[in-house]
């Protein structure tokens, strides 16, 4: 069969990676303002320039923000982060069992 293991690692490790990246811009998608990352981050500074800081409170827009965000990260964590790992790991199962049917046949003639 022809593949190359190498390319097949190359795009599970670039897939993993972008991953990783998309987690550290807009999170993970599963609290509604992580602060870890830089969309998160971004929030939160609405949230400070929106807010009085004598009594604390929240300009209504940054309710609106906050809500779609939410709805953001549910579409965004649902569609994006977990098709993006399904065809990471998809594409890591087809290079096993790829070189187990390799090592198999190998077998069969020694």
């Amino acid at each position: 069969m022809l593949y190359d293991k190498n390319q097949m690692t190359h795009l599970v490790e670039t897939l993993r990676q972008y991953h990783r990246d998309l987690v550290a811009v807009a999170g993970d998608g599963t609290s509604p303002v992580d602060t870890s990352s830089d969309l998160g981050q971004a929030v939160e500074k609405l949230k400070q320039a929106w807010s009085d800081p004598n009594s604390g409170a929240e300009n209504g827009a940054l309710e609106h923000v906050i809500s779609a965000k939410s709805e953001w990260d549910s579409a965004y964590a649902n569609k994006c982060l977990t098709t993006l790992d399904a065809v990471a790991t998809a594409v890591e199962n087809a290079l096993q069992n790829a070189l187990a049917a390799d090592a198999k046949v190998g077998a069969s003639f020694s």
